[in-house]
């Protein structure tokens, strides 16, 4: 924490006296200069300097990057007095605030003179603060922000844990309360599917509100476990940000890595000594595919991590060939009449399928979601025109129903 550089007790003694409060237990004391050093993420690169590797937003051309405040430098829960100059970057500060308070939270706001005297007070919402204007003869302007209630907190990990704690405690919800981890096992998986659709329909908004949701089951696993003596949540983020850190030793480390062959490499190297480490080494290079996956991305995950280690094709052509064989063979298969040998050779298809996916450098499990998506709108396109004329699919000849498909991929 840093203090404040004011002129002996009597300055600070005045600057309390304009705002009007007293001095709480644990107040946080920040000049302007030193909040906004505070957001800025520790490790980062210089503003003005050019990194090998460019930011997510840059590298997707989506505009220049804008840190977050990671970790945000206030403790919300907390009174703080931020004090500055007339000149100091205010509106800087006005906008780190509303990441974390909400806009209605009240801010009270007083200029002092050079001399310590109190010439102007205000109190308003955050989310008006930048547009207050001080005293024009202020040499010193203060911003005195009210402690957050927990149940205000709502734009952090704190207050989604909050919430969750009060469901699962003492006077909490009598449904959430009898809910087991294995209960909750169908939620988590529907909620993951809902953020999956979420992500399919470009929809940011619904994105935002479904990961929110996946986010419950993740708490709601974690303070069930706390409370059983398992583990608590801090362990869950310890563990994954230990895991990011670790597995990323160009990034957190002094490791110099040429293009993104050499960091996967690195990744199943580093979790294999993990593994190992845990006692829980993999007797395959194929462990580690969960069961449960929909099975056009399992058989392309096991694809990918059997090529890594080099049971791959030397180029496209082949794998191109290789589709052609697997068609042939499916259909010698499927003219002799055997059932089981025919979804065999399908199987084969389907799983070099997913390969020459990953040539093409293409999710197949995505690939074919999105087909899926166009086939349901088109089709009821062509449900809609039939309608339309008064004549049901079943009545229509094959030519009818292709003129409307055509009529349907076109629109």
């Amino acid at each position: 924490m840093n203090a404040l550089p004011l002129n002996g007790g009597d300055l600070f003694a005045a600057a309390l006296r304009a705002l009007d409060v007293e001095v709480p237990t644990g107040m946080q004391l920040w000049t302007v200069e030193a909040l906004l050093a505070a957001a800025r993420p520790a490790g980062l690169p210089p503003p003005d300097a050019s990194p090998r590797v460019a930011s997510y937003a840059e590298t997707q051309g989506l505009g220049p990057y804008a840190p977050p405040a990671a970790p945000f430098p206030l403790l919300a829960s907390v009174p703080a007095l931020l004090v500055g100059a007339p000149g100091a970057d205010w509106p800087a500060v006005a906008r780190l605030l509303l990441v974390r308070y909400p806009g209605a939270h009240p801010a009270r706001l007083a200029s002092l003179d050079a001399t310590g005297i109190p010439l102007s007070r205000d109190e308003r919402p955050l989310a008006h603060v930048a547009g207050w204007r001080a005293h024009p003869a202020a040499a010193l302007h203060l911003w005195y922000l009210h402690p957050l209630p927990a149940s205000d907190d709502l734009r952090s990990a704190e207050g989604l844990r909050w919430v969750v704690a009060r469901l699962l405690g003492p006077g909490g919800c009598p449904w959430d309360v009898r809910q087991t981890p294995r209960s909750l096992r169908a939620a988590l998986l529907e909620e993951v599917h809902e953020v999956l659709e979420a992500l399919d329909s470009g929809d940011m908004a619904a994105l935002s509100e479904e990961l929110g949701d996946l986010l419950i089951t993740v708490f709601s696993q974690s303070e069930m476990a706390r409370q059983a003596g398992h583990f608590a949540l801090e362990d869950v983020f310890e563990q994954v940000s230990r895991k990011l850190i670790g597995r990323h030793p160009h990034v957190f480390g002094a490791l110099a890595v040429e293009g993104e062959g050499q960091v996967l490499r690195n990744w199943e190297q580093i979790k294999a000594a993990e593994h190992a480490r845990k006692g829980r080494a993999r007797g395959s290079i194929l462990d580690g595919v969960p069961p449960t996956l929909p099975a056009l991305a399992m058989a392309q995950k096991l694809g990918k991590k059997a090529a890594r280690a080099g049971f791959n094709w030397n180029d496209i052509a082949q794998v191109w060939a290789k589709l052609q064989e697997e068609l042939d063979e499916l259909a010698e298969a499927a003219s002799v009449g055997d059932p089981a040998h025919t979804a065999e050779e399908l199987g084969d298809t389907l799983f070099v399928l997913t390969r020459l996916a990953d040539w093409l450098g293409l999710d197949a499990e995505t690939a074919l979601r999105e087909a899926s998506a166009r086939f349901r709108r088109r089709f009821s396109v062509v449900e809609a025109v039939a309608a339309r004329q008064g004549r049901s699919l079943d009545a229509m000849s094959l030519d009818e129903l292709m003129a409307l498909w055509e009529t349907a991929r076109k629109a």
